[in-house]
């Protein structure tokens, strides 16, 4: 079993069953954590960067779970396909412009209308603005402080 930190624990616990994919994935951790603990029955775990995606197709297949996790290398919802009806999306880690940005550029792969759960680092207000332009519904909040750091976890839904 994979552990994880507090924070990505925190937004494990929005997820709705049936299907993830996890954008900005960091080593695939929050798609395994899922799959073993039985939140969803498949995931998609996404990278930009050749050096996680890499060590997220390692860590999957580690943990035996390359037949429910699939790794995809590319730029945001780019690498979603209209085939993929995913129930959620989590985007963490990274700030709220950067966030927003990645829902707007991909608002044509939220066509199913999925769960997002996004976990900015700063300035989550560009993010709202871009939930609401979206027709997005903020449904949870939470602040939590982790390391001494100071992170939000919106969860919305269409």
């Amino acid at each position: 079993m994979i552990s994880l930190n507090h924070r990505l624990k925190v937004v494990s616990q929005y997820l709705l069953s049936n299907s993830l994919a996890d954008i900005g994935s960091d080593h695939a951790y929050l798609p395994i954590y899922a799959l073993q603990h039985h939140l969803c029955d498949d995931a998609i775990a996404g990278e930009v960067i050749k050096g996680p995606y890499t060590a997220a197709k390692k860590n999957v297949a580690q943990h035996q779970l390359t037949q429910y996790i699939d790794v995809r290398l590319g730029d945001g919802l780019s690498i979603l396909t209209e085939k993929d009806k995913v129930d959620n999306i989590t985007i963490c880690g990274m700030g709220g412009p950067l966030i927003a940005k990645i829902l707007d550029e991909g608002k044509d792969k939220l066509a199913h209308h999925p769960r997002l759960i996004l976990q900015s680092n700063i300035q989550t207000e560009t993010l709202r603005k871009t939930l609401q332009h979206l027709n997005y519904d903020i449904i949870a909040e939470e602040i939590l402080e982790e390391k001494g750091h100071i992170y939000e976890i919106v969860v919305s839904e269409w």
